[in-house]
């Protein structure tokens, strides 16, 4: 008689992320080993973070023009200092690698890692509210601005300014609206990250 032996889920027991984060940055490796992350550079011997230091870590989406699917962790560990990756790596001048699937994966295993060795962390979704607030005015004044450039283009029949106008609505109004919509702060359970804010 053959006996079936059950398949269990693979267990995370060391991971670790590779990345760059931009022309002036060394090629890092992150490695999350039991309570501490340790960050290995060029620079020197690995610094290594207690995962019991970290205040809070936060996700966001972070586009830029050259990288419309970026998305950040960060990290804020005890006296404020920061630090932070992305779901791609610097390759060149506006030459980067897609890196997603590995940083979903990293960072699912970090804020499990987190919970565990540290209760006290703030798990954090989107902007920080002041961030929030002044980039919905900026873009809300920057919309009323072309609108009314629109307008006014449109009245002294300069067509081909007003048609530039509208593509450039056209153009960046998506980004900004999902910037907005993913970016609402609020906080969330580690094993509960929110799926717009981890690259699909």
């Amino acid at each position: 008689m053959w006996e079936m032996t059950p398949v269990l889920p693979p267990v995370l027991e060391l991971s670790h992320y590779e990345t760059r984060n931009h022309a002036f940055a060394p090629a890092t490796v992150w490695v999350l080993d039991g309570a501490f992350l340790r960050i290995k550079d060029d620079k020197g011997p690995p610094r290594t973070i207690a995962l019991n230091t970290v205040v809070e870590v936060r996700l966001e989406y972070a586009p830029t023009r050259p990288e419309p699917n970026r998305y950040r962790c960060r990290l804020v560990l005890w006296g404020g200092v920061a630090v932070e990756f992305f779901n791609r790596t610097y390759r060149g001048v506006m030459d980067f690698a897609d890196t997603s699937v590995e940083y979903g994966t990293f960072v699912r295993a970090l804020l499990a890692a987190l919970a565990r060795h540290n209760p006290t962390c703030r798990f954090l979704a989107g902007a920080s509210e002041g961030t929030y607030v002044l980039n919905v005015a900026i873009l809300v004044l920057l919309a009323v601005v072309l609108v009314g450039a629109l307008v006014f283009f449109l009245t002294v029949g300069l067509l081909w300014v007003a048609l530039l106008k509208v593509l450039l609505i056209v153009y960046y109004l998506p980004t900004a609206l999902k910037w907005a919509k993913r970016n609402r702060p609020r906080g969330f359970l580690s094993d509960a990250i929110p799926p717009n804010l981890l690259p699909a």
